[in-house]
């Protein structure tokens, strides 16, 4: 990403902002509601399936939002339709108070979605949603979704609060995947995701990329994709680089384009970068990208396809990083099954299951590279080639890696690559993994990992002044992007 594509933070933060208290008002709207049916019925645990799928959402979009911004307004949010004044300015919650309570609401939620009961203890049948269209009513997947929830942000406070988090971590940790790690040759495994096909839609996201048309391929990103910078690509080594970028413009030496990242930190020696590698031109023109774009961009079928190309929840393969880092820091007293390379390898597997299903999927994705085609050719099908491809990644990453030394440290660095790269169409998980641990793929040392939170919305600043100055007294350097939130344990 060049510093060109996020002119737009201020608008992007405050939709962030404004859409999670709409949500929030709604749940609990929705929550009043099955307090009444509740009261209605004289049976306390009728709701109790459904309550537990709307912790999750809940759940879910709280941790995105705490996480952006660190201390939020939550208890007293998001209660404009019950009459409750104070919940038009409601004063701020501390990141930690969120973080607890929501992963002991959490673990509450799975217990009751894991349970395969349909009737309460007194006989009643479970309330079902009727229009459930996430995962269709299914509460395996939702109990699965939930432990996944808490993996994930248990270990995000875990340097934080060891005391707190490890109970909930070793109790994830044993929950069985009976579905979710379902990956290869179905349109919807290996994760938790919002697919438009499933829900009958298309959803444009093309326009976003096409309008600045700054997104690039990264030295970073590239350093962990293959073991040289030969522009041929001859030096690749992970076939995601196939699936989540492009060539640059085509030329006489470079027939189908180049293999060229964007420095990490350009200089006035850089090049200006243009052409039109998003432009909706290029579904008859696969490899015209316009001369002037110099570098790699992302993947064009990714920011065209409007129906198979899911916006991701959570993936299996993540899941299993984050079994694998608890093995290799031993929390709980937690190791590895067979041994590290096999549990990273595991993700590895998972992730190219994931990614390498979706062209399959859509009569969209016609182009295909030449060194991806004949890779794939050789082989018989999704999961004979998953498995190599991950045998390749961990030969080159791992294995004949000069670094490679068996140490705890170098392993956490190889799980934080392999997560990090998963976490391609996440940049918020990503983001959040670079603060948690400074160990992700770098190029520059981090130099420009600076930003550890991104500031409050002019609106609410405007509207709720008097707690917003009550809360920003409260901040290291006040509702500056230089504050750290509560989960992080260091700045460098």
């Amino acid at each position: 990403m060049i510093s060109e594509s996020c002119g737009n933070s201020q608008i992007g933060i405050t939709n962030l902002w404004e859409n999670y208290y709409y949500m929030l008002a709604n749940i609990r709207e929705l929550e009043r509601r099955f307090d009444a049916g509740t009261e209605e019925v004289g049976d306390t645990a009728v709701y109790n399936k459904v309550r537990a799928q709307l912790i999750v959402l809940k759940a879910y979009q709280t941790f995105k939002v705490t996480d952006v911004f660190g201390d939020i307004p939550y208890t007293e949010a998001g209660h404009i339709w019950d009459n409750n004044t104070t919940g038009m300015k409601p004063k701020w919650d501390s990141q930690e108070s969120i973080y607890k309570s929501l992963l002991d609401e959490l673990l509450w939620s799975r217990n009751v979605l894991s349970n395969d009961t349909i009737a309460t203890p007194s006989g009643n049948e479970f309330y079902k949603l009727p229009y459930e269209v996430l995962l269709n009513n299914n509460y395996t997947l939702w109990a699965e979704f939930a432990n996944s929830l808490i993996l994930r942000h248990g270990l995000r406070m875990y340097d934080k609060d060891p005391d707190f988090a490890t109970p909930f971590l070793v109790d994830a940790y044993h929950f069985i995947y009976t579905q979710m790690n379902s990956s290869g040759g179905t349109a919807t495994g290996g994760g938790i995701c919002l697919w438009p096909s499933v829900l009958g839609t298309n959803w444009d996201t093309n326009w976003s990329f096409r309008e600045h048309k700054h997104l690039r391929m990264g030295e970073t990103i590239w350093s962990c994709l293959s073991s040289t910078d030969d522009m041929n690509g001859s030096g690749i080594y992970d076939y995601r680089t196939f699936l989540f970028f492009d060539t640059n413009h085509k030329t006489d030496s470079f027939p189908d384009g180049a293999w060229k990242p964007y420095p990490q930190i350009h200089t006035s020696e850089t090049p200006t970068e243009g052409g039109s590698p998003y432009a909706q031109s290029r579904d008859g023109s696969y490899t015209f990208k316009g001369p002037s774009c110099l570098f790699s961009p992302f993947n064009y079928y990714l920011t065209r396809d409007e129906r198979y190309v899911p916006q991701i929840l959570v993936t299996y393969a993540d899941v299993l990083f984050m079994k694998a880092e608890i093995e290799v820091r031993n929390i709980g007293g937690i190791t590895p099954p067979l041994n590290a390379d096999e549990s990273i390898r595991s993700g590895v597997y998972q992730s190219f299951l994931f990614w390498t299903h979706m062209p399959d999927q859509t009569t969209r994705w016609t182009y295909r590279y030449p060194q991806y085609t004949n890779y794939i050719g050789t082989v018989s099908d999704i999961w004979a080639w998953s498995n190599n491809m991950a045998a390749n990644v961990m030969n080159y990453a791992v294995w004949m890696n000069p670094e490679y030394d068996s140490s705890q440290e170098f392993y956490l660095k190889m799980i934080y690559q392999q997560r990090w790269l998963n976490l391609f169409r996440q940049p918020w998980e990503a983001w959040a993994l670079a603060r948690r641990t400074f160990a992700t793929p770098t190029t520059t040392n981090h130099a420009k990992l600076t930003s550890f939170r991104m500031e409050y919305p002019q609106k609410e600043v405007e509207y709720n002044y008097e707690n917003y100055t009550t809360q920003t007294a409260q901040m290291s350097l006040g509702d500056s992007r230089q504050t750290p939130v509560w989960w992080m344990t260091r700045t460098r």
